[in-house]
Parts: structure tokens; sequence; C-alpha cells
């Protein structure tokens, strides 16, 4: 009984979704001019809405070019289908689900089928392409806000066929002169893009400009969202490939990339996101470097540098560089810069571009200082800048050949260089110490910290405090303590009561979902900061330094931190996955104080799993990275010590076995691996290098 309603519901829903398609598919029809009228007639994109539509059956009017008074209403309404379109299909996917539960099959499924997905698309894009027809590039014409306002029910359809993993353009079912008509849509809405658009409606001048700027922010994003609907298909279909191949020779997207590639001086904080759409495409990346879009990067550092220094050096900026904010241009910029160094390019071309990126990165070295000593306030910015770097060493070291001039520009000493390296340093060893508020940190190896204390003991001049020291999580903002409460991670294999009395103190505070962020975000960072340390003992190698460029102990600590965190994890998600699991038990062992809870404990295990899961897996690589980035740098000062045996104290020897042994003792990384290591080849992964790093130690203790 209850199977027979839910197939009801289905098919009433079905019958819906089907009428809503016809209607549209009539509406977009009648913004079609001729030519693509016949053109799209003639390869059946109209068959399938009411079945018995061709190009000949649409009425004469059909035919006739239509006034853009007209058109105009048309175009929101067709956007208004869309939206009711795709929730018509959501809603037959909720009453479908349970039929498909009862016969064994959860698939998702959704009331559009993927051929009138592509069907709808085609339409949009022949519409967007119909106001071409009728205008010319640059210049204003009446068509264009109806092109933006198809621009957005395009991007609609876009995103819902990603959700349905959809393929709009496909190598058996997209004629030649198909794909004619998606190149000319995307030549006019690149034309309609090249406007500024302002966050601040103040920055424009009148309401007109203010037009051109709503237009070309719809056009931008179908392009994005068309663009990336591309990249995602490439690998399985070879038309898109030689299409996107193709599309980027055009002189009109030349002309309109070269326009987009200069408003990036300006404040348009938008352009950069479809640009690094355009660099996901070897044809695109090239038209941005004609476009000299990295001058245009340096350009405004230089520009915003130059103002920075002056505001420093005046009677205003006494004492408030620390409350000096990063630009709000520099978060799309790195960005894209990130993109472009990600992207498909010859061995010379990338070579240049990192030189160029490494130059860049220079300009900004105070700017990134500021980031580091305000962590986590902009803490996806300061990753997504360390990302540069990290890419921007991972180029010169993988394609220079170290022969190359380009490729030397990182190994002479200088003293910007050597800053960003060092703060990139700096951060890595706080956030591997701190990857928890120390109240919930289980204890170091007491032998790491007795070689950290006899360190520091014989400095006779310095004095540090080994005490309870600050750290970033002090930082974080109030409003991450009053988010949804969440049970308190597992952060090692000890007695959790061991700080349950604390938790119940004056000084505790709960954890949150806010807090679960901050910790994911700072292990992203964190395992970013690794990898490009691992890339710089390249070029530390290159520049003949004879200490080691990491510091053991701090390093040991991350060690420690992040395998400790990383199984204690894997266990709690084990737990959690049992069916026969507690749940009451569950909450009490996790510390959660009930008087505060504000959901359902089943919605707040849920959220507990989905962050555990980033959380302990991100960790986990952090450890393994942390133990590589050790092997590299006891490797370089092995193969120095063998060049000038007396070029190095064996103090530095003992310092650095005295602080790693004991981290390798206490994780038992050697025969257990790191924790949420999902994979037989991941866990031995971890495994091998670890006795990597304890075959070094043998050698050391052997000079």
């Amino acid at each position: 009984m209850v199977e027979q309603q839910y197939q009801h519901q289905a098919t009433a829903f079905c019958m819906n979704t089907r009428m809503i398609m016809d209607i549209l598919c009539t509406i977009l029809r009648r913004l079609l001019s001729p030519s693509h009228l016949d053109a799209l007639g003639q390869h059946g994109i109209f068959l399938g809405a009411s079945e018995d539509h061709d190009a000949n059956d649409v009425p004469a009017a059909g035919r006739n070019p239509m006034e853009a008074e007209c058109a105009m209403p048309l175009s929101i309404a067709a956007l208004s289908l869309t939206d009711i379109l795709i929730e018509s299909s959501y809603q037959y996917n909720d009453a479908a689900l349970p039929n498909r539960i009862v016969h064994g099959d959860v698939k998702a499924g959704f009331g559009i089928a993927e051929e009138d997905a592509a069907r709808v698309c085609a339409l949009i894009v022949g519409a967007i392409s119909s106001c071409a027809e009728r205008g010319s590039i640059g210049v204003t014409s009446p068509n264009d806000g109806r092109a933006a306002v198809l621009s957005c029910a395009l991007t609609r359809m876009l995103a819902f066929s990603k959700e349905a993993s959809y393929c709009i353009i496909s190598q058996n079912s997209t004629p030649s002169n198909i794909l004619d008509i998606y190149a000319n849509a995307i030549a006019h809405l690149f034309g309609l893009s090249t406007v500024p658009v302002f966050d601040n409606q103040k920055r424009y001048s009148d309401a007109h400009e203010a037009k051109g700027g709503a237009i070309a922010l719809s056009a931008r994003s179908g392009l994005s969202s068309l663009f990336g609907h591309l990249k995602s298909i490439e690998h399985q279909d070879s038309v898109s490939k030689v299409f996107c191949s193709n599309i980027f020779t055009l002189d009109a997207l030349s002309t309109a990339v070269a326009r987009l590639v200069n408003l990036i001086t300006c404040d348009d904080n938008d352009v950069t996101n479809l640009l690094q759409q355009i660099a996901l495409f070897e044809g695109g990346v090239q038209v941005l470097a004609k476009s000299r879009v990295t001058t245009k990067l340096r350009s405004f550092a230089t520009a915003y540098a130059h103002e920075e220094r002056q505001f420093l050096l005046s009677n205003m900026g006494t004492g408030v560089a620390h409350q000096l904010k990063p630009p709000s241009l520099l978060n799309g910029h790195l960005s894209l810069l990130n993109a472009l160094l990600s992207s498909p390019l010859v061995s010379s071309d990338r070579v240049a571009l990192a030189v160029d990126a490494y130059q860049l990165l220079k300009v900004y070295c105070g700017t990134f200082e500021r980031l580091l000593l305000s962590y986590p306030s902009n803490n996806d910015l300061t990753t997504k800048f360390i990302e540069a770097l990290y890419l921007t060493y991972t180029s010169l070291t993988n394609e220079s050949g170290g022969s190359n001039e380009l490729g030397n520009a990182l190994w002479p000493v200088d003293e910007t260089l050597l800053t960003l390296e060092s703060n990139v340093l700096r951060i890595a060893c706080r956030l591997s110490a701190f990857p928890f508020p120390s109240h919930i940190l289980p204890p170091l190896p007491l032998e790491l910290i007795n070689v950290e204390k006899i360190h520091t003991s014989q400095m006779r001049n310095i004095t540090i405090n080994l005490g309870n020291e600050s750290t970033w999580w002090d930082n974080i903002p109030d409003s991450a303590k009053n988010s949804m409460t969440l049970p308190t991670p597992p952060t090692g294999s000890f007695d959790l009561q061991r700080f349950a009395s604390d938790q119940n103190g004056t000084d505790f505070t709960p954890w949150t979902e806010r807090k679960y962020q901050y910790a994911i975000s700072s292990a992203k960072c964190l395992e970013t900061s690794t990898s490009f340390l691992i890339k710089r003992v390249h070029f530390v190698t290159q520049r003949d330094v004879s200490t080691f460029c990491i510091d053991a102990v701090a390093i040991a600590k991350g060690v420690c931190r992040c395998s400790d965190a990383s199984r204690a994890i894997e266990d709690r998600l084990n737990v959690l996955s049992r069916p026969e699991t507690d749940i009451t038990k569950m909450l009490d062992s996790s510390h959660v104080d009930k008087s505060r809870r504000e959901y359902p404990l089943s919605h707040a295990l849920k959220f507990e799993r989905e962050y555990l899961l980033q959380l302990g897996s991100c960790l986990g690589q952090c450890a393994e990275k942390l133990v590589c980035l050790a092997i590299q740098d006891a490797r370089r000062m092995a193969a120095i010590r063998l060049q000038s045996p007396s070029g190095i104290s064996k103090s530095e020897w003992a310092y650095f076995v005295g602080a790693m042994a004991p981290a390798l003792d206490h994780t038992e990384m050697e025969n257990k691996g790191v924790g949420c290591a999902f994979g037989d080849e991941i866990a031995e992964g971890s495994i091998h290098m670890a006795r990597a790093l304890r075959q070094e130690l043998e050698k050391m203790k052997a000079l």
C-alpha cells in the first residue's frame, strides 16, 4: 500500500515536470532567431518536450525576430520556469526515493532526464546566441539584459546537471553547427562580461553603469558555470576538449580576455573568478599569458605595497601596523595565481610563470607577515599565500632542472625570500604544536621535553618560557564559541577523564562546530606549509647551508600531536560506525553539556562524524609529511657531512636525533602508520617513511 502511494506521487511529479518542460521549451523556442531555430530543429533539439515538434511546426510568428520589449518578459519567465523545473525534479526524487529503497536501489534519480537537461541548455544557449545576432560587441543593446537573464538560467541548469552528473555536450549527440551556436553564445557573454563589477554600488557613476555591472556579473556566472562543466567532462569527452581548444582561438575572446585582465587593477573583486575558470584550459592559459596577466597582478601588488609603505611611515601609521587589513582584492588575486601555477603549461612557460609569481609574492612579504601574526584571522587567505609559495617552488624544482637561469632564482640568499620561508616555518611549528587547545592535548614524550629543556638551558643570555604559553587558539573570535555544541574531539590515546574535570571548571568553554572548522582549516594550512618546506629543502641544498633548516623539537612535537590525534580520531570513527553502540553512553563519553544542546543528538553525531573524517585524514597526512620533511633535511645534512666531516657540530646531530627518536617511539608509526589512513597503500606509505627516518637516525648515531 505504501509502495503504491509512493509510485502515485512519483508519477504525479513526473507529469508535472513534463508539463513545465513543455512550457519552458516553447518559450525558449520563441526566443530563438530564425537561423538558430532552423539549426536546432534540424537535429531534433525540440523533440522530447511535446514529442511532436520540429522546426517546421513552429508558427510563422516564431520565425520572425522578437522585439526586445517582448523578449525580456519571456526571458524572465524562462528563468522562473527553470527554477520551478529543477525544484519539481527534486520533489520527484524525494517521492521516488522510498520506492527505490524498497527495491534495493538507492541511487538518486531526477525527474529531468539527461537528454532533457541537454535540450534545455541547448535552447538557452541558442537564445543567448540569438541576442548576439541583433547587436554588436562592445555596443550597448536592448538584448543585453535579456542575455544576462538567460545566462542566469543557464547557470541554474548547469548546476543541476553537475549534481546529477549529466553531460550536456556529448560527442555522440552534439553536431558541429550546435557547437558553433555554443561558441557564438560564449563570445557574446564574454563581450558583456568586460564591464567592471563593484561590490559597493556607490562606485558606479550612474544607474546605466550599475546596470552594465549587473549584466556583466550575470554573464560571468554563465561563463564560469559552462567552463566548469566542460572541464569536468573533458577527460571523458573528446568533443568538449576540442571545443575548448578552438574556442580560445577566437579573436573576440582574446579581445574580451585582455579587457578582463585590465580589470585586475580595478576594484573588481569578481573578475578573477572567471579568469580562474579560463586558466583551467591550456588554450585559456595561453590567452591569459598573452594578455600579460601576471604583469597586471604585480602592478597592483606594487601599487599597494607603495601605498602601504607610505602609510606606515606617516604619523597615521604609527603603531597601527598590526591593524592593517590585507587588500580586498588579494584573495582573488592569489586564487588566480594558484590556478595559473596549477594549469597545463609547457616547461619553459611554467618556469617563467613561477619566476613572475616569486617576484609577486616577495612584494607581499610584509602583508604575509601580518597575516601570520593575526592568525587565525584570514586563515583561508594565509593558506592560499602559502599554497602560492608551494606551487612556485614546485614549478621551479620540477621544471628548471638545476641549470636553467630562471631556476636559479631561489638559490641565492635573499633577505625577503628568507623572511617568507622563515614565516612559513614559524606558522608550521605553531600549528603542529597546537592542533587543538592546550588543555585537551595529551602529554608529549618525557624524553622529547627533556631534550628541549637541555637545549634551552645551554643558552646563556636567552630565556625561553616553556610554561603555559599562549597559542593561536587564544585568538579565535568569540563567535566561534557560540555555534552548535558538539562532542569534544579525541586528541590522543590517553584517559579522557584527565581533562573531563577541567571541562567542568569555570574556565572551560565547550567544543563547537565553529571550533571544528578552525581545527580543519589550521590542519590544511599545516599540510600546505609542510609541503612547501619539503620543496624548500631542494633550494636550501643549493645554497650550501651547513645547518638544519628545521627545528627538530618543533617538528617532533608536530609528529606526536598529529599522529596521536589522527589515531584517536580513527578509534572514535570506528565507535561511531557501530550500529549497536548506545548513543546515550556515547554522549556521556564525549562530555557534551546536555544543558547546552540545542539540536537532537543524532544531528550532532552526524556533524561530528563528517568533521572527524576531514580532520583525522588531514592530521594523518600532516604527521606523514612532517616525517618526510625530517628525512629530507637529515639526508641533506648527511650529504654535507660526507663532503666536509668537520663542517657540522656533533651537538646538532645529537639535538636532531634526541628529538626525533622519542617521537618515533611514542607514535609507533613504524609499525602502525598514521591514523585515518583509509587504504592499505596510504598506511604502508607512512610506515615505510617512518622506518626510513629511523634508518637516518641510526646512521647519525654511528657518525
